[in-house]
């Protein structure tokens, strides 16, 4: 009957695909075969997919243009086929750029706009009758292929036999199957163009080497539309506009403000003039904008004001304390408090936008003042906003919540392994559930889920300015992929934050819901073994997520992360300066550290090699040569470090093979420089363009002592000064000699805290740029404090006691004024945690920013073409695509750790990967008000013995204290003063909870110089009833 055909089709169909993604192609095409004679095989779609199996097949895949004077090469992707006949005529393409403009001349009706599409060229010579462009054949040969069994891909490359600049059609027609066709693009001359401030910045050049081409005539044409106001006919003319313009000694041309009008879309052509050296060079940009941006090189000077409440959420009918600070916040600056005496006016204001609160202030000599709101009974529940205004100004604020809120009793946390985990063990993690004073909770139920996704662990000597910068902010070296062994010993840079930052959905792994062992805990084990044979060429980070339900249903969350990872630790190495010169003390810094950063006490050796390179055909390779050797040892934090005399110019690597107890030995090196008379690079290789600064960090009337180095020896390098938000200023062009130079900068107080220097150079048909942050930090504003319970547990209504101790940057003494709170911590999971920033970063951390903005005549890419009609070879199976890359020999599925192409980071399975999971958050707490823990803290009462469950106490017992005082904040103090030696110090009585108290202590000083402070206490007892 018809149903069942219908059903038989489907599944015969099905089972075809489902070989098709098993990449069983034969199979697949036997049972594509037998749904055709079954069922039929309306407009014949089911024999097409049998001839994409069957069938011989070949493409091109995408490629970039080539640079003049060498072959040009494509990679082809084949199916079956046994030959394939290469065939490439020439293009031309400043005929097919004249007509475009006589056609924009001639004012047409209507914009044909594929006729102008010249970005994509390919498209218009097989599409939009281009084939007239296309002239004589120059090369045809025919290929044999060697294709892989069983219908798999085959990806090679395939040598053009295309050396000579300019244009072609490379077409590849497979034997007794289809015909694939590419533009090969060579060029031998290169625009570049930068945005100046008002002014556009352009460059031609060599595109082989990169350097200028002085006297080129560039072109600029362009046009717009404009609106005719007719009912009828014509609603647009077209405008044309031409521009010509030669380049200077160094390449240079730069169009002041208007020269172009922002108004039309121009292509910008360079052409070699007949009868001279350059004769025969062509380059073009378009069609592009042209626009004409404003350098605004920002300075930090701000007014800025300072909320800290004594906690960050509170109960109706409670007070709220808070004490303001309003700055100045400016780089040179003196040391004065510009607000100090004024008038300041405060607002409050509920979730429903009612002022509920304002009184004016005078601020004290540090520009700060204080105040308290007494919530009522009835007080609106949300988030409320204090707001602060200067007369009109105004300056700031914060905010604070107000709940009916039960505190949390417990907390949950995720355990780690203490010892690393090796990818392909199974591990064990533990979750816990601990009560604020420190118990187990024993009656519960936890619901949990394992999540997994790909880690790389990166890890940087700690400095003092992260907090500003970030971990790394001074990274001298590059990543040298390649250098043999890099990707093992080496330590990636820090990615710059203009860098896209990708990141896969992470992978389900495991999910159950168990009762809470006796110990508060429960063990989670998780198998690798997957993981490892799927994605064994990357380290992993599995994410627990735990919510703990107890007996009074009250549910908190928690999360921790197990690393697994290829090696049980990494060893990193580093050195003080950026390069060095013959004479410099080299100061070698060398850490041991698991993924999770804990450190690793080792034995090992370090040996210093001096770095020489062979040359063998298209190859250079390094050689390294031991030149001395140490016995290196790391200590309790895993750290070593060595002083060297760099006697000798040249490159070398550190390397540091360090060996842990357990026998596990890894090595980490270093690849550094060292500069003498007369030295150019020239020996040695680097990446393809190089900023390295001599020092992490710089001082107004320091100089930046910048070494560029560069990868083609005698290359050209633009470096553009303090760039700003994309936007130039004009660039020096340095003509070197050899591999590397040395550019000096003077730094300046507008400087701080940071600038960026930025470099392009051209080789080999490819624009390289690169650019670094130049790092001038606040030195002055920044200070040091401590706080100092005198215990680190206290008896419940213990007298406690806090000494604040506050330095500068250097470690002396400081005076200055202080607030202090004491609050109890588990407030904080009420509120999601502090509502008062770092108040570092609120003052201090701002930082100019620029994200490169380079165009030239080479970025384009090219795409397989495929004739009008004509099928196309396609993908089979969601993983043909990768079947490509793969050893057919002994290939299984994500076997032998190797990473599917195209499904990195996924779980192997056809569907698309699931959508990112996000951490819920957990169940509001109770809205009900407790009564202050007293009836639970009332089992402690009656411990005294009695008989026949009635009789009274004995008269003799010890009558236990009820404890009645509790509280959410221990302590406040809006304005503590340093002595001379730097300390403050402060008593009180801590409240009678048993829970943990968060101490934080804030500073400021005259200048804005400012820090804070934290440390933890506890309340409790040594046995309780519950």
């Amino acid at each position: 009957e018809r149903p069942k055909d219908v059903f038989a089709e489907s599944a015969l169909n099905a089972l075809a695909q489902i070989y098709e993604n098993r990449r069983q192609y034969d199979r697949a095409a036997d049972y594509w075969r037998r749904s055709i004679k079954e069922h039929g095989d309306t407009n014949g779609w089911k024999q097409k997919r049998v001839e994409q199996i069957v069938g011989n097949w070949g493409r091109f895949e995408n490629a970039r243009t080539f640079p003049a004077g060498r072959e040009a090469t494509v990679d082809f992707v084949f199916r079956n086929g046994s030959s394939v006949i290469l065939t490439a005529h020439q293009v031309d393409v400043q005929a097919l750029l004249a007509d475009i403009k006589e056609y924009l001349k001639g004012n047409p009706r209507e914009l044909d706009w594929e006729r102008m599409n010249i970005q994509n060229i390919g498209w218009m010579l097989i599409n939009k009758n281009g084939s007239h462009y296309i002239r004589e054949k120059v090369s045809e040969r025919e290929i044999r292929l060697e294709p892989r069994p069983n219908h798999w891909d085959r990806r090679i490359t395939l040598g053009t036999g295309l050396s000579k600049p300019g244009v072609y059609l490379l077409t590849a027609t497979m034997k007794n199957g289809n015909t694939s066709k590419i533009v090969v693009w060579l060029d031998d001359t290169v625009i570049v163009r930068k945005p100046l401030d008002k002014q556009s910045y352009f460059y031609v050049a060599d595109a082989i080497t990169g350097r200028p081409l002085p006297g080129m005539t560039v072109e600029f044409f362009g046009y717009r539309q404009e609106y005719v106001e007719k009912t009828l006919g014509r609603h647009y003319n077209v405008l044309t506009t031409a521009v010509a313009e030669r380049t200077d000694e160094l390449g240079q041309i730069v169009l002041q403000k208007g020269a172009l009008p922002d108004s039309h879309q121009w292509i910008i052509t360079t052409t070699g003039e007949k009868g001279t050296p350059m004769e025969g060079r062509l380059a073009f940009l378009g069609f592009t904008g042209v626009w004409y941006a404003d350098y605004y090189d920002h300075e930090y000077n701000q007014a800025k004001a300072l909320f800290i409440t004594d906690r960050p959420v509170y109960r109706p009918n409670q007070s709220v304390k808070f004490k303001a600070w309003v700055r100045h916040a400016r780089y040179d600056q003196e040391e004065v408090s510009t607000f100090a005496k004024q008038a300041f006016h405060v607002e409050i204001y509920t979730p429903k936008n009612e002022k509920v609160f304002e009184k004016n202030f005078t601020a004290d000599e540090f520009g700060g003042f204080d105040g308290e709101y007494p919530l009522p009974s009835d007080a609106t529940l949300g988030v409320y906003s204090l707001r602060l205004a200067n007369g009109s100004f105004v300056l700031g604020g914060d905010n604070f919540r107000v709940e009916e809120y039960k505190k949390p009793e417990f907390e949950v946390v995720v355990d780690a392994p203490a010892e690393p985990v090796k990818l392909g063990e199974k591990v064990s993690a533990t979750i816990r559930a601990k009560y604020y004073f420190g118990a187990p909770v024993r009656e519960a139920r936890v619901k949990y889920r394992v999540l997994r996704s790909p880690h790389e662990t990166r890890w940087y000597p700690v400095c003092y300015w992260d907090w500003f910068y970030g971990p790394g902010y001074w990274w001298f070296g590059y990543d040298y992929e390649w250098y043999p062994g890099w990707k093992e010993w080496g330590c990636p840079r820090p990615q710059p934050w203009w860098w896209p930052q990708r990141s896969a959905p992470p992978e389900l792994v495991a999910e159950a819901e168990v009762p809470i062992g006796p110990d508060g805990s429960v063990k989670v084990d998780i198998d690798t073994a997957i993981a490892a044979a799927a994605h064994g060429d990357t380290d992993h980070r599995y994410e627990i997520t735990a919510e703990v339900t107890d007996a009074s249903r009250r549910t908190i969350a928690g999360q921790g992360t197990v690393l697994v990872t290829r090696k049980p630790f990494k060893v990193y190495a580093w050195v003080d300066r950026g390069h060095y010169r013959v004479g410099d003390t080299v100061q070698a810094g060398f850490s041991a550290v698991t993924p999770d950063g804990k450190p690793v006490k080792a034995r090992g050796e370090l040996t210093l090699y001096s770095i020489c390179y062979k040359s063998e055909k298209d190859n250079v390779t390094p050689v390294e040569t031991a030149v001395q050797k140490w016995n290196l040892d790391t200590d309790d934090e895993g750290r070593a470090a060595l002083q060297i005399a760099a006697s000798k110019p040249g490159q070398y690597r550190l390397s540091c093979r360090l060996t842990d107890e357990k026998g596990h030995a890894i090595e980490g090196g270093y690849v550094f420089c060292v500069a003498g008379d007369g030295f150019d690079g020239r020996d040695y290789r680097f990446n393809d363009i190089e900023l390295v600064p001599d020092k992490k960090e710089y001082q107004p009337g320091d100089r930046v002592r910048l070494a560029i180095n560069v990868d083609k020896p005698d290359s050209s390098v633009l470096l553009f000064v303090r760039p700003a938000n994309g936007v130039y200023r004009q660039p020096e062009v340095m003509m070197l000699k050899g591999k590397s130079t040395c550019a000096e900068i003077e730094v300046t107080t507008k400087d701080m805290p940071n600038f960026f220097v930025e470099a392009v150079t051209i080789h080999d048909g490819r624009v390289f740029t690169d650019a670094r942050e130049i790092v001038v930090p606040p030195e002055k504003r920044v200070l040091n404090i401590e706080a100092r319970p005198s215990a680190e547990s206290y008896r419940p209504g213990a007298a406690a006691k806090v000494q604040v101790r506050v330095t500068d940057l250097h470690g002396k003494p400081f005076r200055g004024s202080m607030v202090m709170t004491v609050y109890d911590k588990s407030v904080e999971y009420i509120s999601g945690g502090s509502n008062v920033p770092e108040i570092k970063s609120f003052f201090w951390k701002w930082r100019r920013h620029h994200s490169p903005q380079t165009e030239s005549s080479l970025d384009r890419w090219f795409f397989n073409l495929t004739v009008p009609g004509a099928e196309p070879m396609q993908t089979i199976g969601v993983f043909g695509g990768a079947s490509a890359d793969e050893n057919i020999q002994g290939f299984e599925l994500g076997g032998g750790g190797r990473r599917l192409r195209g499904f990195k980071g996924r779980a192997a399975s056809g569907s698309s990967a699931m959508d990112s999971l996000e951490l819920a958050a957990a169940p509001a707490a109770a809205a009900a008000f407790d009564k202050q823990e007293a009836e639970l803290e009332q089992a402690d009462r009656k411990n005294a013995l009695r008989e026949d469950g009635g009789q009274e106490e004995h008269p003799s017992a010890v009558q236990p204290a009820v404890r009645k005082d509790f509280a959410d904040t221990a302590f406040w103090a809006a304005a503590l003063t340093t002595d001379e030696n730097g300390l403050a110090e402060v008593n009180f009585n801590m409240p009678e909870n048993l829970t943990a108290w968060k101490i934080r202590v804030w500073g400021m000083g005259h200048g804005t110089i400012v820090g804070e402070g934290s440390a933890e206490v506890a309340t409790s007892k040594n046995l309780l009833l519950r």
